[in-house]
C-alpha cells in the first residue's frame, strides 16, 4: 500500500490552519451553494489495510536472526564420574560432550515461534479476504467569486485487482504488495525453524520472560536485534490490520464533499500562483518575512516575544475587523437577496396554500356529491326494481285470472251447453269489460312510473344546480378571506424585518465602539512596550558587543588549538592506515600464493575422492536395480562437490572445490585444531539428504574424519564412507565429497 502518513499529517495541518481563514470559508460556502445534487461516488472497496510497522520490524530483524543461527554457537558439557577403585584404572573419569542448547540459542527458537504465531494470527484472518476494488467519483462546480469565474471538475477512477506473487525471493521488497510481504516473512520464519540448529534444539524448553540479559544478548549485534524484536512484539497491542468492505451507490456524504472541496480550493490556489508570477513572488516574500520574524522572535528575550505577540494580535484583530466588515457587506447583500427570495417564496407559498385549500375543498365536495349520488342511484334502482316486481306480479295474477275464467267458461259450456247460448253474450261482455279494465290499469301503471322517474330526474338536476351555486359562493368567500390573511402576513413580516434591521444596526455600532476601545488600549500598550523595548535593546546591545568580543578571542584560541590537534591526529591516522593497508596487502598476497601451492594437492585429492564417490554411487544404483546406471554416473560427474580442510602457516582453510574451480570459504587465522572448522563444514554441506558421501584424509588422525562423518549422518541421514588417501604427501588434508546442485 502507498504510504500516505505524511500526506495525512499535511491534510490535518491544512484543516487546522484554514479553519478560521476567511478566504477558505468563503470559497467553501460558495462550493456548497453550487451543489446541484449531481455529485456521485460509485463502486466498491475490498481491501486489506495493514499497519506496516510490525511487518517492517520483522523484515528488518530476519537477516540478523539468520546470521545468529549461522554462528552455530554451542557449549561443552563436562561430566565427572567417580568409580570404585577395584573396578577402575583411574580414580576419576571426565566425559566431554558438545551441545547447542545454550540460553541464547533457545532465545532465538522462542523468538521465531513467538513471531510466527504473531504473523499467523493476522495472516489466517486476511488470507481468504478479497482485495478487489473499483471506485469512481465525479463532481463539478461553476462559481463566480468577486468577478472571477471558476470551473472545477473532478473525475477520479481507481481500480485495484490483487494477485499473489509467485516468487517472494526478490531483492526489492517494495515491489511486493503488503500482503505478499507478510507471506514472505512467514516463509523466512519457517526457513529459520528448518535449519539444522533449530531442529537440533527443537525439543528443548523455550525461554520464559523476562529475558536474562547475558553478555551475548547485550553485545552481539545479531542477538541485540533479536531482543529488540522480542520487546516490540510484547508491546504491540494493536490489531495490526483492517479489513474494509464498502459499497457506494452514488450518494456522497457531507464529509466526502468537504474533502473534495479542500482539494478544489488547493487546486485553485496552485493554479493562481502558476498563472500569476507576481502573486507567487509577493507570497514568497511574505513567507520569508514571517520565517525571519519567527526566527528573530525565537532568539529574543521573553518580553520581546510578548511585544511581537501583541503586535501579531493587533494585526490579527485588524485582519479580523476587515474580514468582519467584508462579512457584514456580504450579509447585507445576502439579506437583500434573501428578502427578495422570501417575498417570492411567500407569494409562491400563498398561491400554493390557496390552491391546496381549493383542491381540498373541491375534493371534499366532490366526494360528498359522489356519495350522495351513489345513495340516490341506489334508492332509484331499488324503486325501479320494486316497480318491475309489482308489475310482473300483477301480470302473473292477471294471467291466472284469465286462465281461471277460461277454465270456468269451458266447464260451464261443457255442463250446460244448451243454456249457455243465452248467457254467452253477457259473459262475453263481462270478459271484455275485464280485459278493458286490465289494459287501463297497465297503462296507468306505466304512466305513473314514467311521471315518477321524470320527477326524480328534475329534482336531481335542481339539486345539482343548487350545489354548484353554493360551491361558487363558497369559493368567492374563501378567496376574500385568503386575500385578507395575505395582507396581514405581509404587514407583520415588514414590521419584523424593520425591527431586525434596527437591532442589527445597533449591534454593528456597539461592535465598532468595542473595536475602537481595543485599538486605543492596544496603541497605548504598544507605545509603552516600544519605549521599554528601546531601553532594553540599548542595554542588551552594549552587553552583547562586550560578550561577543570576549567570545571571539576565546573561540579563536580554542579553534587554533583544535586545528593543531586535528592535524596531528590526522597524520597519525594516515600513517596507521597506510601501515594496516600494507599488512593486509602482504597477507592477501601470502594467502594467494599459499592457495596456488595447495591447488595441486587439492586437484590430486579431488581426483581420488571422485573415484571413491563414483564407486559408492555405482553400488547405490545397482542396489536400486537400475540397468542404465552408467549413464547416471556420467551425469553425476559434473555435480561432484568437495569441501576441503587444510592447514596453512596462517591457520586452517576451508575451501569449496568443484570440477575445474576452487573457492576459499573461510580462513581460521591462528587455528590448528580441526574440530573448529567442523561446524562450518557441516553447515556448508546441505541439500543431499539420503545421498552417499565419501570422506578422505591424509596427514591427520582418522578420529577427525570420523567425527565429521558422524555429524553428517546425524544431520543429513546419509551413507558415509571414510578412507585414508596414502598417495598424497601432505601435512594434513580432509576432503568431503558429495553430489550437489
Amino acid at each position: 500500500m502507498v504510504d500516505f502518513s505524511k500526506y495525512y499529517r499535511s491534510y490535518k495541518y491544512m484543516q487546522d490552519m484554514l479553519k478560521s481563514d476567511f478566504t477558505h470559508n468563503y470559497i467553501e460556502e460558495a462550493l456548497k451553494d453550487g451543489d446541484e445534487g449531481k455529485d456521485s461516488i460509485f463502486g466498491k472497496t475490498n481491501e486489506k489495510v495493514i499497519d506496516m510497522d510490525w511487518v517492517i520490524a520483522i523484515e528488518e530483524t530476519l537477516p540478523y536472526i539468520q546470521k545468529a543461527i549461522d554462528e552455530q554457537r554451542r557449549f561443552i558439557k563436562q561430566a565427572e564420574n567417580v568409580v570404585r577403585i577395584k573396578k577402575a584404572k583411574k580414580i576419576l573419569t571426565v566425559e566431554r560432550e558438545e551441545g547447542f542448547a545454550i540460553y541464547e540459542n533457545r532465545v532465538l527458537l522462542t523468538l521465531i515461534h513467538k513471531a510466527l504465531m504473531f504473523v499467523d494470527d493476522k495472516y489466517s484472518k486476511m488470507k481468504d479476504v478479497p482485495n478487489d476494488s473499483y471506485n469512481k467519483i465525479t463532481m463539478n462546480r461553476h462559481l463566480e467569486l468577486n468577478q472571477q469565474k471558476l470551473d472545477f471538475s473532478v473525475n477520479y477512477v481507481k481500480e485495484n485487482h490483487e494477485s499473489l506473487a509467485e516468487d517472494l525471493d526478490v531483492e526489492d521488497i517494495e515491489s511486493l504488495s503488503d500482503f505478499d510481504r507478510i507471506r514472505r516473512i512467514r516463509q523466512g520464519l519457517n526457513e529459520c525453524l528448518a535449519t539444522p540448529l533449530m531442529k537440533e534444539i527443537a525439543k528443548e524448553p523455550q525461554v520464559k520472560p523476562p529475558l536474562t540479559q547475558t553478555n551475548l544478548l547485550k553485545e552481539n549485534p545479531n542477538f541485540k536485534k533479536a531482543v529488540e524484536l522480542w520487546s516490540f512484539l510484547d508491546t504491540y497491542k494493536k490489531q495490526g490490520f483492517e479489513l474494509v468492505g464498502e459499497e457506494y451507490n452514488g450518494k456522497m456524504t457531507d464529509e466526502n464533499k468537504e474533502d473534495v472541496y479542500l482539494a478544489m480550493e488547493f487546486q485553485h490556489f496552485m493554479m493562481s500562483i502558476t498563472t500569476n508570477p507576481a502573486l507567487r513572488k509577493m507570497l514568497q516574500e511574505k513567507y520569508e518575512e514571517e520565517n525571519a520574524l519567527a526566527k528573530e522572535e525565537a532568539d529574543r528575550p521573553e518580553k520581546v516575544k510578548e511585544i511581537r505577540e501583541r503586535e501579531k494580535q493587533i494585526l490579527d484583530l485588524n485582519s479580523e475587523i476587515k474580514s468582519l466588515k467584508i462579512t457584514l457587506d456580504q450579509k447585507e447583500q445576502q439579506i437583500l437577496t434573501l428578502k427578495g427570495q422570501i417575498s417570492a417564496l411567500q407569494d409562491e407559498l400563498d398561491n400554493t396554500k390557496n390552491e391546496l385549500k381549493e383542491t381540498k375543498l373541491k375534493l371534499l365536495e366532490a366526494q360528498k356529491e359522489i356519495e350522495r349520488l351513489k345513495e340516490e342511484i341506489e334508492k332509484l334502482t331499488a324503486e325501479i326494481t320494486e316497480l318491475k316486481e309489482t308489475l310482473e306480479n300483477e301480470r302473473e295474477s292477471h294471467a291466472k285470472q284469465v286462465e281461471q275464467l277460461n277454465a270456468d267458461f269451458a266447464e260451464k259450456t261443457r255442463i250446460a251447453e244448451e243454456n249457455f247460448a243465452n248467457r254467452l253474450s253477457a259473459k262475453q261482455k263481462e270478459f271484455d269489460d275485464a280485459q278493458t279494465a286490465h289494459n287501463e290499469y297497465v297503462t296507468k301503471l306505466n304512466t305513473d312510473n314514467a311521471n315518477k322517474i321524470a320527477e326524480l330526474n328534475t329534482n336531481h338536476s335542481n339539486e345539482v344546480a343548487q350545489l354548484k351555486s353554493d360551491y361558487e359562493n363558497r369559493i368567492d368567500t374563501i378567496n376574500k378571506e385568503n386575500a385578507t390573511a395575505t395582507a396581514n402576513l405581509k404587514s407583520d413580516y415588514e414590521g419584523q424585518l424593520t425591527s431586525m434591521k434596527a437591532d442589527y444596526t445597533s449591534q454593528i455600532k456597539n461592535y465598532e465602539k468595542q473595536i475602537a476601545d481595543i485599538n486605543a488600549e492596544n496603541a497605548k500598550n504598544v507605545k509603552e512596550l516600544n519605549d521599554n523595548h528601546a531601553k532594553e535593546i540599548k542595554t542588551i546591545t552594549k552587553e552583547s558587543e562586550k560578550r561577543m568580543a570576549d567570545f571571539e578571542k576565546e573561540t579563536t584560541k580554542k579553534m587554533n588549538d583544535t586545528i593543531a590537534d586535528v592535524k596531528k591526529k590526522a597524520k597519525d591516522e594516515v600513517r596507521q592506515a597506510e601501515k594496516t593497508a600494507k599488512e593486509k596487502i602482504a597477507e592477501a598476497k601470502g594467502e594467494n600464493k599459499l592457495f596456488k601451492k595447495k591447488k595441486e594437492v587439492f586437484e590430486a585429492a579431488y581426483a581420488a575422492g571422485s573415484v571413491g564417490l563414483m564407486a559408492m554411487l555405482a553400488e547405490k544404483y545397482a542396489s536400486e536395480g537400475r540397468t542404465d546406471f552408467a549413464d547416471h554416473l556420467v551425469s553425476a560427474t559434473a555435480a561432484i562437490r568437495a569441501i576441503m580442510i587444510a592447514p596453512t602457516p596462517k591457520g586452517l582453510t576451508l575451501t569449496m572445490y568443484t570440477h575445474g574451480s576452487a573457492k576459499l570459504l573461510k580462513l581460521y587465522a591462528g587455528v590448528t585444531r580441526y574440530d573448529v572448522a567442523i561446524g562450518d563444514t557441516v553447515s556448508s554441506f546441505g541439500g543431499v539428504e539420503g545421498q552417499p558421501v565419501f570422506i578422505s584424509f591424509a596427514g591427520v588422525g582418522s578420529e577427525v574424519a570420523d567425527e565429521i562423518a558422524g555429524k553428517i549422518k546425524e544431520t543429513a541421514d546419509c551413507k558415509v564412507t571414510v578412507s585414508q588417501n596414502r598417495r598424497i604427501q601432505s601435512t594434513g588434508i580432509i576432503g568431503i565429497y558429495f553430489c550437489g546442485e
